[in-house]
């Protein structure tokens, strides 16, 4: 595929391809409210989008707030009550269908990165019908070591068949940026409205959102720092 830039393009999935972010803060937001606490949205953007241990963060808050209220497995239950309910809206991020449609056609092999598990990236993957765009798929479940380490973008270029050198991939989040530049990629930041004030120096370039980028805008990019 010598006549492409990139041998393969990697996606993050979660806040990159599917918004399941906005319903991650709606719920943490309405968790925090039940407990009479407050909710920063910086201290969302900035600890848990894309940290695995985001979320004992959360508990962490609640515990220390609630003494000896509702127990941690208690909290966590209602959390995810909560998480299933503000899902329901879930939508593709904009831009997403028509980029993968033209990059399909061009002849990018593509795959995704993700740390969540799985059956997360199987639930949205059939809802949106996802699959005939991706030859790979990458999680939390194949790796030890997730993101920041660089070990879930090592696994989808090996699945790919390709070097990770010759990968693009666009992120979202911190961390996901961490890793896939650590595998040694060439790495696109996507950040949200949330998360657009946080450091993406590392990345390659950043772009607003999915509906700039083309197939022609791959054709002819260059690293802009």
């Amino acid at each position: 595929m010598t006549h492409l830039p990139f041998d393969a393009i990697i996606f993050d999935h979660d806040g990159t391809l599917v918004d399941t972010e906005q319903a991650d803060l709606e719920a943490c937001r309405l968790i925090y409210q039940e407990h009479g606490l407050d909710f920063s949205v910086d201290y969302w953007a900035r600890n848990i989008v894309g940290y695995m241990g985001g979320y004992d963060l959360v508990l962490d808050d609640l515990t220390r707030h609630n003494g000896y209220g509702p127990t941690r497995e208690a909290m966590w239950t209602r959390f995810k009550e909560l998480w299933a309910m503000t899902s329901e809206n879930v939508q593709l991020m904009p831009g997403v269908t028509a980029l993968l449609a033209q990059l399909h056609t061009a002849g990018y092999p593509l795959a995704v990165a993700t740390a969540s598990d799985r059956a997360w990236v199987q639930r949205w993957f059939t809802r949106f019908e996802l699959w005939p765009y991706f030859q790979a798929i990458a999680t939390g479940d194949d790796v030890v070591h997730n993101k920041p380490a660089p070990d879930v973008y090592f696994f989808a270029a090996a699945q790919l068949g390709v070097k990770p050198e010759r990968c693009l991939v666009f992120e979202d989040s911190v961390p996901g940026l961490t890793a896939a530049k650590a595998a040694g990629m060439t790495v696109v930041a996507v950040p949200t409205h949330h998360t657009q004030n946080l450091d993406y120096s590392l990345a390659d370039a950043i772009v607003a959102n999915l509906e700039t980028v083309t197939a022609e805008w791959i054709a002819a990019f260059k690293v802009q720092r």
